[in-house]
């Protein structure tokens, strides 16, 4: 099935590597344009100059989400260089292993400016837009851990949470106007802050990598039996973006391989 997006603006951001690149490659090539955002400029770069190759007109804005001027300078950027916002995929986000006993107010505050805030602070920024223009949709990524808590992760397991409750609010306030809002739950995706958690983990356990992952897997078998990739992940993201889910909003998809059991 073929899915065309051209003529319309996304922004993605944790557009640099893993998830978020792969999400930017596939919404390029079903037409879209693009701003991309991260904070390490050089991985940026080096993005945003292949999606110009494949003939899409990118936007490169190294900025941390995480903080309200930076959340502020993407959707400006955004405006400026394209007038609209058709598409906002909030992919930013991050998750440190620490003992819940050794957290500090700090750490909570730094996960939820990060994993939560970066994407209420975009999402109500390009509403007003969205409504100008017509429409637009918004797809929130959170975390298997925010429907199954982990003890070693807890604030980025809360903010997940509360991104998957955000997405349903801005469903149910918006969708009215045209914009639909869904949230997609990833399973193990494989990518380089998985394997960057894989070696905190290992660090604050005393175990190896490996280990880590063997742990991992035996606790929580994949019934798909394999990790996820990126591109298992991207595919729904432009579905989502389409016409082709005009009356899909509210809804939450887990992409997992099976791992995450079914709500009673």
């Amino acid at each position: 099935m073929e899915v065309a997006l051209a003529g319309r603006v996304a922004i993605v951001t944790g557009a640099s590597k893993g998830i978020g690149r792969e999400i930017a490659r596939e919404l390029a090539a079903s037409g879209a344009d693009l701003v991309v955002n991260a904070r390490g400029r050089e991985a940026l770069e080096a993005t945003a100059e292949e999606l110009r190759r494949g003939g899409r007109t990118v936007e490169a804005v190294a900025a941390d989400v995480a903080t309200p001027s930076g959340a502020a300078l993407v959707f400006e950027r955004a405006r400026a260089s394209f007038g609209r916002v058709d598409i906002l995929v909030n992919n930013a986000g991050k998750g440190s292993p620490k003992k819940m006993l050794e957290l500090t107010e700090d750490d909570w505050h730094a996960s939820f400016e990060l994993n939560f805030m970066s994407a209420v602070r975009l999402s109500l920024a390009c509403v007003p837009l969205m409504q100008a223009t017509g429409g637009g949709r918004i797809i929130n990524i959170s975390s298997r851990v925010g429907r199954q808590p982990d003890p070693y992760f807890a604030p980025y397991a809360a903010a997940k949470a509360a991104l998957i409750n955000f997405t349903k609010n801005l469903a149910n306030a918006f969708s009215k106007d045209g914009i639909l809002s869904n949230c997609i739950v990833p399973g193990l995706i494989r990518s380089e802050a998985v394997e960057e958690a894989a070696r905190r983990s290992a660090e604050a356990t005393g175990k190896t990598v490996e280990e880590v992952y063997r742990a991992t897997l035996a606790k929580r078998p994949i019934p798909a039996g394999r990790m996820g990739e990126p591109e298992d992940l991207a595919g729904l993201v432009v579905f989502l973006a389409s016409t082709r889910a005009s009356w899909i909003t509210g809804s939450t998809f887990t992409v997992d391989g099976g791992i995450v059991p079914t709500a009673p």
